[in-house]
């Protein structure tokens, strides 16, 4: 588990601190237009990188009781196979020639 979390946070602690800072820079666009792109722009890449890191925490961070076995199972799955295409599907959503 420390080793784990050694590997993990700090590269979600480095996500986490970027995009607070584009965040608050977004918050000062003076125009609600500009800040609705770039909300947009942001939101599908917010969405992978929350799914990928929590199902890592969930998986590798979290303690390994008997009850969190068969939930692990499901996580890893989730983890290696379909964040992979749920990061496709929704970075496809956002190209005007797919919709």
């Amino acid at each position: 588990s420390i080793l784990a979390s050694a590997c993990t946070m700090p590269p979600f602690l480095l996500t986490l601190a970027t995009y607070i800072c584009i965040i608050t820079a977004i918050l000062k666009i003076p125009s609600s237009i500009g800040r609705q792109k770039a909300f947009s722009t942001c939101s599908s890449h917010l969405i992978v990188i929350t799914v990928f890191y929590g199902t890592l925490i969930a998986v590798y961070i979290l303690l390994k009781t008997k009850a969190l076995r068969e939930l692990n199972k499901v996580l890893s799955v989730f983890s290696a196979i379909l964040t992979p295409m749920l990061n496709l599907l929704i970075y496809s959503l956002r190209i005007r020639k797919f919709k």
